[in-house]
């Protein structure tokens, strides 16, 4: 083999390494969930229900006609391996459903990230009329905080 073929074998296989360089690092370079992707996912909410409030909605006063439903969305605090728990609902609400996620940014699927939902869904449906507070806690202890706290009082109107 000749000199120059020598050389140019060494510069097709240098280069050839760095493509499968850069290739491997987008493969395997971490994901973080808390970029700017993250922020964008919409809480998993079915279309099906129109009425939505989350914690900007703490302490106000929300009407929703008997037979309809709400969804109540909370953002789970990344890393911190809590969720929110419902600890009060007036008797004129039924908890019809719970969900979470999504568990993934955008193109992450099959990536070394451990999943982790990024939201929590409580739907009640309205089966009499009344009025009273769905109340939420978000356990501060491993935080090292105070718990966060949510109350939405829901008015149970007659249908329309």
């Amino acid at each position: 083999m000749t000199a120059p073929r020598r050389r140019e074998l060494a510069r097709l296989a240098r280069l050839a390494g760095l493509a499968a360089g850069l290739l491997l690092a987008g493969c395997v370079a971490p994901i973080s969930l808390d970029g700017p992707a993250v922020a964008e996912l919409p809480a998993p909410v079915p279309d099906w229900i129109g009425l939505r409030v989350s914690e900007a909605d703490d302490g106000r006063r929300v009407e929703l006609p008997v037979g309809d439903s709400v969804a109540v969305t909370l953002k789970v605090p990344s890393g911190a391996g809590l969720g929110w728990v419902l600890v009060g609902q007036p008797p004129t609400l039924a908890q019809t459903g719970r969900y979470s996620g999504p568990v993934w940014p955008p193109d992450a699927p099959g990536s070394a990230v451990t999943p982790r939902p990024l939201w929590q869904v409580f739907v009640f449906e309205a089966r009499a009329p009344g009025e009273g507070e769905v109340v939420l806690e978000l356990d501060g202890a491993g935080l090292g905080t105070r718990p966060r706290r949510l109350a939405v009082r829901i008015a149970v109107v007659p249908a329309r």
